[in-house]
Parts: structure tokens; sequence; C-alpha cells
């Protein structure tokens, strides 16, 4: 698994977690709301929108009990602790709805288009780390997102001036495809985008990014000496 990583920037772990498991975390991710993630304490705007829909939230295991047991469950622990060590702080926690015609697009990009640079020191790639769980069946057909292969090693890229515009251009990528409970994670330099849902499945995914602590001046703590930490601080959440 770490050498399929390295080599490639991304990389699949088949059933990592339940259908059962799956099912529930979609069924409370439907039933958080704005006003209680703005109730427990995150400062901005709870979630987006993209046609007329709810495209992703942020933070929501700040307000539900659930998802915040799998966010610090043991799997996941476990994965983090093997990519990133004892000492690591969450950087993010959303929740992508990706519903059956939604038409929102993802230009190519490196999740470096998120780091801030006065928070996170991006000298070492290999501090970062960007996990989702599948939550639906990825398929060809309902947006997966296409990594360009090794692209994690190219000197540099040039981000899109409007992330919402997929165009392939010269760029040749491929799609990835996941079971239900199966987890995808990713190198913060890989190149990657998707394009628009047209088909009649939903392609739900719960997206946890963490990076150790020596790479980031702010964000809440996930792992303390190897201990988790097992509640989001909103206070640290710049």
């Amino acid at each position: 698994m770490l050498k399929e990583y390295e080599r490639r920037g991304v990389v699949v772990i088949p059933s990592v977690f339940t259908e059962e498991e799956c099912d529930r975390i979609k069924s409370e991710a439907y039933g958080v709301t704005d006003d209680q993630i703005k109730a427990a304490g995150y400062k901005h705007v709870p979630s987006e929108q993209a046609y007329n829909k709810k495209s992703l939230i942020f933070f929501p295991a700040l307000a539900n009990t659930y998802l915040n047991d799998i966010r610090i469950d043991d799997r996941m622990q476990n994965l983090v602790r093997t990519f990133l060590g004892d000492d690591v702080r969450q950087i993010n926690n959303q929740i992508y709805f990706r519903e059956q015609g939604d038409l929102d697009t993802f230009a190519w990009h490196r999740d470096t288009i998120f780091r801030e640079d006065h928070i996170f020191t991006m000298g070492l790639a290999t501090d970062y780390l960007q996990t989702v769980i599948a939550i639906d069946d990825i398929t060809e057909d309902n947006s997966p997102v296409e990594f360009i292969e090794g692209s994690h090693e190219w000197p540099t890229f040039q981000h899109p001036h409007d992330l919402r515009i997929f165009e392939r251009g010269a760029y040749s990528g491929k799609k990835y495809t996941a079971k239900k409970g199966d987890m995808m994670i990713w190198s913060v330099m890989i190149v990657h985008g998707s394009e628009e849902n047209k088909s009649t499945s939903s392609r739900m995914t719960y997206m946890n990014g963490f990076c150790r602590t020596r790479s980031a001046s702010a964000y809440p703590d996930y792992l303390v000496n190897g201990k988790i930490v097992e509640t989001v601080d909103p206070r640290r959440i710049p």
C-alpha cells in the first residue's frame, strides 16, 4: 500500500468500513443542519449549495456524534499513524453529497491551493494526507475523482483561475472507482479533478484531511503523542 501510494500519489484501500456503517453515515449526514454546525462553534459558512442542492458540509463531526465516532475510529487512526505518525492535526472534515444530476465540476488542481501560506509549511508534501470514505459506490459514471498518477512528483503545476471549470486540455488522468466502504487516500501534491455527475446515482464521500503537527500552526489536534483527541475544538479552526 505504501509503495503504491508513493509511486502513484493515490491508492484505494478496500473494505475498510462496512456497508451498514456507510448507510448510517449517509443518514446522519442528511440529518446535520447548518444551524447545528454553527451552534457547535464553527465560525464560517457551514455548507455550500450547487444547483439548488446542498453539495458540501464542513466539520459535521462538530455537530454529530456518529460522524465524529467514524472520524476517530481505530481504523482511521491506524491509517493516519501509518502515514503521518503520532503527532497530527486535522485540517478538514466534510461530506460531499454529489447527488445525481449534480452539475458541479472541479478543475485540475492540487490540494495545496487550500493550504494557507500563513498556517502551513509546504516544504514536506509527505506531512499531508487526504482521505475519503466511499459512502456510495464510486463508478465511472457518477463523477469519480480523476487523478493524474505520478503528478505529485511534478516540480511545478499552475493552478486554475476558476476551480469550478473542468477542462482536460493537454492532461490525461485516470478515473478512480471504489466500492462502498473503501477508503481512498491521496497526496496533497497530486493533480486531480472531476466532471459533472450526470448519472442516476449519488456519489457521497466522507472526507478527512490531516497534517503532521510540525507543518501546521493552527487547526485542531487529532493525535498527540499517539493518543487520539476525541473532539474537534472549533476554536482551533482558523
